[in-house]
């Protein structure tokens, strides 16, 4: 009796393209100590050598392992080269803006063990505050496709194994680092349980970290950190030579805000380049009410509202508004949601971090045909009134009016299916 076999076409999920390319690159953004790598790997057809493939990898190294995972392959001649490439190009140009951190190449041993190290968190075993079944197929669709990619380097004679855990993080992280950065990327990685990438900032024991009192809440999103230089003979440190440093946080965890204090202490001053942390001692790790964390997190908000025409809602392309160049939409109840991003990480480098300090200012094309414009930054929200009443879109809005506001709406707008600004601001607050 004959033994049937199933052949997968080229348009099948579970086609093994990689037998048929050989790797060629892969590009890197440098942000491993954000917790989030983007990748793009391209690969040439053995046999058609024109033919081009690409993958695109947005590695997550705390709750999901990989965020987002898409292939291009890109054959000369074919009705789709020119869309797919457009596309491919277009989601890595998103990647690198969202992200700021610098684009390197990297060889293939280390880009496998950035892959391989965010893969078992991709694994259905892990508890995720968000998660579903449209998230859970990703998932095996990602490991999937991915394992195919290990295995055809694999046969090349292409592993891991040339290039340590700690080498991969390293070399995907800043060459450079201040006092600042160094604490608050230690904060971050502390906090969102990624031990890994903060056992190279410091010469703690990697062991040790987890028992360290500021990770207990479980993984948290560092929201905002005031770092201010300690007295060395009041905080003194256990080998008598580390620079203190005394810190203010506020964290958001599953459940709720913290506020903790706590002093780090650094093996260099605050004008050291590269400093590790040789000690941190816990004051206070509080839960807070959620009237203590609206005054944490409540920032000014400065807004452009703009009322538009209905073609706007058809046909809107943030491409032509400059600092909304590189934007994606994101659904929200009230309409598409546009984010500008500064593409840098420069907001790390400070002694007062603020969560979003890294996004330019946000554009909502609401349902009810409102363009409102906000940004945390009046010179910002300047420059972005400016390109839109500028932009080819001139002849179809109309100025409603521009506000500062002490307190938070703009999320509210966002999040309120058919509002339109003027039923949540009082004429008076212009």
């Amino acid at each position: 009796m004959a033994e049937l076999k199933l052949i997968h076409g080229r348009q099948s999920d579970k086609y093994d393209h990689f037998k048929e390319y050989e790797f060629v690159s892969c590009r890197a953004v440098a942000t491993r100590l954000m917790g989030v790598v983007a990748l793009k790997v391209s690969w040439r057809g053995i046999n058609e050598r024109r033919a081009a493939f690409y993958q695109i990898m947005h590695l997550d190294y705390s709750e999901y392992g990989v965020d987002d995972y898409q292939e291009f392959e890109c054959m000369p001649g074919s009705e789709d080269y020119a869309s797919s490439k457009d596309e491919m190009n277009g989601l890595w140009d998103y990647f690198t803006s969202v992200m700021g951190g610098e684009i390197i190449t990297i060889d293939a041993p280390t880009m496998l063990r950035a892959i391989e190290s965010a893969l078992p968190l991709a694994s259905e075993d892990l508890d995720r505050e968000y998660d579903d079944d449209e998230n859970r197929r990703f998932r095996a669709y990602a490991r999937m496709r991915l394992g195919y990619m290990i295995d055809a380097l694999s046969d090349q004679g292409i592993t891991s194994a040339d290039c340590s855990l700690r080498d991969m993080i390293e070399t995907l992280s800043p060459l450079r680092l201040s006092a600042y950065e160094t604490i608050n990327y230690f904060i971050m990685r502390m906090i969102d349980q990624d031990f890994d990438a903060a056992a190279t900032l410091t010469d703690i024991d990697r062991d040790r970290l987890p028992d360290v009192e500021i990770t207990k809440p479980g993984i948290q999103t560092l929201v905002k950190c005031d770092i201010t230089a300690g007295d060395k003979r009041r905080d003194r440190a256990v080998d008598g030579i580390s620079h203190p440093f005394r810190c203010r946080v506020t964290t958001l965890a599953r459940d709720a805000y913290y506020h903790m204090t706590f002093i780090i202490w650094l093996s260099g001053s605050k004008r050291s380049s590269n400093p590790l942390v040789t000690e941190i001692r816990t004051g206070s790790v509080i839960r807070m009410s959620d009237y203590e964390a609206s005054l944490q997190v409540n920032r000014t908000e400065y807004l452009t509202v703009f009322g538009c025409q209905d073609s706007m809602l058809e046909g809107f392309d943030p491409k032509y508004i400059g600092p909304l160049s590189h934007a994606r939409p994101t659904m929200v109840p009230n309409g598409w949601l546009y984010t500008a991003y500064k593409q840098d990480n420069s907001h790390v480098d400070t002694p007062h971090y603020m969560l979003n300090d890294d996004v330019y200012g946000y554009a909502l094309l609401s349902i009810p045909g409102e363009l409102i414009l906000m940004s945390h930054d009046l010179r910002n929200i300047s420059m972005l009134d400016d390109s839109t009443i500028f932009s080819l879109y001139a002849p179809f809005i109309s100025t409603k009016g521009r506000f500062r506001l002490d307190s938070s709406v703009f999320q509210t707008i966002c999040q309120t299916q058919g509002v339109l600004f003027g039923d949540l601001v009082e004429p008076g607050e212009d």
